[in-house]
């Protein structure tokens, strides 16, 4: 329930002026210099903040909260560049694991084994023969699986066709090991012990038959993931992957005042789906929202990512002359699905990695706002690995969003260079990650962590942006002031979510969704540890305090 709090002596984030506020009824109801506070009704909680820094709450604008939760549980390889480092990661979190039907590792980069290599299913063997076993790349668009998890997966007795995903064989006609996207990873990720019920939702399906116990599971895991987010000061998480099977969770869980902080679900759709499930996900998406709980968005994929080669660009791969990957969706489905939902007033998402999806996405929402005229839409892409220069204007003409995630570009936030920087070729780093580029063009910029991806820490996230360096000499600068960094994670945010009257600043009569930092977060240019959250408030109340 919100209270009556007030904070005295803090520093403006912006500013680094001291400033104190009174929060009342789920809001600022005044903020000014310490020592000048209104008399007013006693307060449920005075906080002396003796100089912790006050921030609006980070709005993470793209992250994925169910799998983000199950992945809490699971091994995680951050960081991890070594064969023997990865042996001994995996021998200490099986322990007490030795039955589990899968184990499951993420976060790895694909080169984890040694430079120039790749896992295969044979490399995994000889960590763990007799154990099912899959590791998630770094990106969640690869996963690479032991002998005795194809075995039980069914795999290497028979592999089925797989839409829009691909389960490479190697030379001896078995799978290798290596799962291109999530129609392959799900034949394997349903072992695990949710049964793939967080890589259904990824994908937009419905997990089938579901039990009450399968259901308080999978509520735990989306409550472990809304705390995490309001550990680390976030206080709205804009979810990427959405089902009907997942809005009712969130929506039980909203009733049950189980939701600590704002969440904002799309509905996602995929090219595998027919216009009857097509039509279905829109109307969900058109449902009424709450202050807590969000919807009236769609998120859809266009391509892949560079790993693997399924970003689709606009020149050849320099590896590959002649390729340069295709769109997941025709255009003109694409099209049509970008004015059948602007029609319904929803907003658009699209996974964008190569410049040519991102093309092609801006194409159908200036198509949709041609089919049913001008309105405030603010479309979104989210990622933009790479940009033709050709199309830097469009975001600010068309009033798109530029969703982007500091922690993506490789060499930041513990992404090796290699093989990424090569499979996108010299030729075009001086278009890649192009923050600076997009804001001083006057599109607005909503940063976030595609969390678990990344680590879901925004302070990670504003360390990456602020430290990233160029590959080389001759590349622009994409750095942005830190100012800039925080209003991306928190005004940002809000505008891309039609809250900016209400969200991303701190002033009175806006919602109380705010941050106490401990640490400098201005030192987060030199490391990643140099602030942490010590209070968050959400809708007036408190929804994590750590201790001094």
């Amino acid at each position: 329930m919100p209270q009556i709090i007030e904070i005295h002596d803090a520093r403006d984030i912006h500013s680094a002026e001291p400033v104190s506020l009174r929060l009342e009824d789920g809001r600022i109801a005044w903020i000014g210099t310490p020592g000048t506070l209104p008399e007013g009704p006693a307060p449920d909680r005075r906080i002396e903040a003796d100089g912790l820094w006050v921030s609006p709450g980070f709005c993470d604008s793209h992250l994925h909260l169910f799998q983000g939760g199950v992945t809490l549980g699971q091994l995680n390889l951050f960081g991890i560049s070594t064969r023997d480092d990865f042996a001994a990661a995996l021998a200490s979190y099986r322990v007490g694991r030795e039955a589990s039907p899968l184990l499951c590792a993420i976060s790895a980069n694909y080169e984890i084994l040694g430079p120039g290599t790749r896992p295969d299913r044979h490399a995994l063997d000889a960590l763990l023969p007799d154990q099912p076993l899959m590791v998630y790349a770094v990106d969640l668009h690869t996963a690479w699986a032991n002998t005795a998890a194809l075995t039980a997966a069914g795999l290497m007795d028979r592999v089925p066709e797989v839409k829009n995903a691909e389960i490479v064989l190697g030379a001896d006609g078995k799978p290798s090991g290596e799962l291109r996207e999530g129609n392959a990873m799900r034949l394997v990720g349903r072992l695990s012990a949710h049964g793939g019920r967080d890589n259904a939702a990824m994908a937009g399906d419905e997990p089938g038959e579901v039990t009450e116990a399968d259901r308080a599971a999978d509520k735990a895991a989306i409550a472990a993931a809304l705390a995490a987010c309001a550990g680390h000061g976030i206080t709205t998480a804009v979810n990427m992957d959405g089902n009907l099977y997942q809005a009712e969770l969130l929506s039980e869980m909203e009733r049950d005042g189980a939701l600590p902080i704002r969440v904002s679900l799309a509905m996602r759709l995929s090219p595998a789906h027919d216009e009857a499930r097509i039509a279905e996900l829109i109307e969900a998406a058109t449902r009424e929202g709450s202050d807590k709980l969000s919807f009236g968005r769609i998120k859809m994929f266009l391509d892949g990512v560079f790993d693997t080669w399924t970003a689709y660009r606009t020149d050849d791969y320099p590896d590959r002359q002649g390729f340069r990957s295709e769109p997941l969706f025709a255009p003109e489905r694409f099209t049509a699905l970008c004015e059948t939902a602007d029609a319904k007033g929803l907003q658009i998402q699209v996974h964008c990695v190569g410049d040519a999806a991102v093309r092609t996405a801006l194409d159908g929402y200036e198509a949709a706002r041609r089919a049913n005229g001008l309105r405030d839409s603010r479309h979104r892409v989210e990622h933009i690995d790479m940009l033709h220069p050709d199309d830097l204007a469009r975001f600010a003409a068309l009033d798109v969003v530029a969703s982007m995630q500091p922690v993506h570009p490789p060499g930041s936030s513990g992404l090796p260079l290699e093989p990424t920087v090569s499979i996108m070729g010299r030729g075009r780093w001086q278009d890649t990650f192009p923050w600076k580029t997009l804001q001083d063009a006057g599109a607005t910029l909503a940063f976030g962590t595609d969390w678990p991806t990344a680590p879901l820490s925004p302070f990670n996230a504003i360390h990456s942006a602020l430290a990233r360096q160029p590959w080389a000499e001759d590349l622009p600068d994409q750095r942005l002031p830190f100012e800039a960094v925080i209003d991306a994670y928190t005004k940002g945010g809000a505008h891309a979510l039609f809250a900016e009257g209400t969200r991303g600043a701190l002033q009175p009569g806006m919602a109380a969704d705010i941050v106490l930092l401990e640490g400098d977060p201005r030192a987060l240019l030199g490391r990643t540890d140099a602030c942490r959250a010590r209070l968050t408030i959400c809708d007036g109340a408190i929804v994590h305090e750590a201790a001094a």
